[in-house]
Parts: C-alpha cells; structure tokens; sequence
C-alpha cells in the first residue's frame, strides 16, 4: 500500500511552487534536500519511501494542483484586471474581455484578446482556413491557452488569443463567440482543428452550419476539401467522424 505524502513535504512543495519552481526534475532537488533537513539527528528514510520521497508523478500532480488552487487567488485576477485596464487606456481600438472567476456567482473566468493589427490579418488572410491550436505547459497557471492562427505572406501568425478556466466546449464556444461578435465580417470557410470533440462542438457551436472532415485531405492545408454546399467545412489533423459530408471526396493528389 502506498503511503500518503507526509504534510510536511506537500507544505513545502506547495511553498516551492508559490515561489515560483515548477519543474517536476527541480521540485525533486528541492524535496530531497528538504527531507535532509528533517532527519539531522536521525537516518534518512529509505529513497523508495512515498511519504517523504513522491514520485515525478506525485508531483507533477501535486505542482498542478497548486497551481491550479492559485489560478482563483484574488490577488491575482485584481492584477491582471489592472494590467488589462493600463493596456486597454493606451490602445483603446484593440478588443479585450475579461472576466475574472467567481466560484460563488458559478462565473468561470474567461480572457480574449486581439489587437488591431491581428484583426487586420485575421480578415485578410483568416477567410478561408483559420487554425486553431491549443497549447499546453506555456503559461505559469493551469489554464487552457488557445491560438488562433492563420497563414499569411510571411508564415504563421497567432491572430487572437483565449484562455478559458475550463477545457470544455462550452467555454471554448463562449471565447470564439465573442471574439466572432466582435469581428461581424468574419466568416472562414474551414478550420484546422486538433482531433479534439471539445473543439469540433466549439465551433460547431460559435459557427452554426453543417461540418465535414475529408480524412483523405486533412494533413495539410493545401489537400483541404472543401465542400461548397457546406457552411463551415473542419479539417482536422487527426482522422475524426464530425458529420457526413454529401458528395464523395476527391482523390488524393498524387506526388
């Protein structure tokens, strides 16, 4: 049977963590100096003993639990709320929604941004096929981070940027929606998604219409399918069922 962490170590992970260590291989360094400091005048417990010695698992788990806990502290929001303000001042034409969290009022926090020149690519370039990219392990605080991409004349640029409290649909619908409410001339024609059932119901959701996935297509943009009697074709990169399309795809191009 595995023993529970001794409080002692999970205090101090969780101080580490608030200071700012939050690799898993440095969190280790930092334990077992700590449990040296705990037995001077007696032996070390031995180094397969889960109580004082945690595994990378034990703490990858225990660092993001921290810092999850710490995404809702007060002071935070408030600064990033301030932050927000101060930027919002100095260049009033970009878009900016904030909402912080508020477990009491069941209010997730929600962040959307575009300045103005992302606008300007993202309705030069994003009309035909926008990507969108979630990124993991990029930010200080557990919360999914969202790209919105889309190919110009000098590669890939991030064209808005959404952070949700929560990786579900729901969310990740209410973050394009507004970002879609505020751009009214947006209308791509696809979108690249990971396969991923929370982004394909997302935009299945902010993009009312009837999608398809061309699993023949789907590796890179130039192969997209796209179905003209279709609102909203989604290519993704990995082959899955979003909805029957009605005529028969094209052959692969041969190479």
């Amino acid at each position: 049977m595995t023993a529970p962490t001794d409080s002692r170590v999970i205090e101090h992970v969780n101080k580490a963590v608030d200071d700012g260590v939050h690799n898993v291989g440095e969190m280790v360094r930092y334990v077992h100096t700590f449990v040296k400091s705990l037995f001077q005048l007696s032996p070390l417990p031995r180094p397969i003993n889960r109580r004082f010695y945690p595994t990378r698992d034990d703490l990858r788990q225990m660092i993001y639990r921290r810092r999850r806990a710490n995404m809702h502290g007060l002071l935070d929001q408030e600064i990033v709320a301030n932050k927000i303000a101060a930027w919002s001042s100095q260049h009033p034409d970009d878009c900016w929604l904030y909402r912080p969290s508020d477990s009491d009022a069941g209010q997730q926090l929600l962040l959307v941004h575009q300045s103005v020149w992302q606008r300007r690519l993202l309705l030069r370039y994003g009309q035909e096929l926008v990507f969108l990219d979630a990124t993991y392990k990029t930010t200080q605080y557990a919360l999914p981070l969202f790209f919105l991409c889309v190919h110009t004349n000098t590669g890939y640029i991030v064209v808005a940027v959404l952070v949700i409290e929560r990786e579900d649909s729901a969310s990740l619908s209410e973050a394009l929606t507004v970002l879609r409410e505020y751009i009214p001339q947006w209308n791509p024609s696809a979108f690249m998604l990971d396969s991923s059932e929370v982004e394909i119901t997302a935009v299945n959701t902010a993009f009312p219409g009837n999608f398809f996935t061309d699993f023949n297509h789907c590796n890179h943009p130039q192969f997209l399918h796209v179905n003209s009697g279709l609102d909203y074709p989604i290519c993704t990169v990995c082959m899955c069922t979003v909805g029957p399309s009605t005529e028969e795809a094209p052959p692969r191009r041969q190479t």
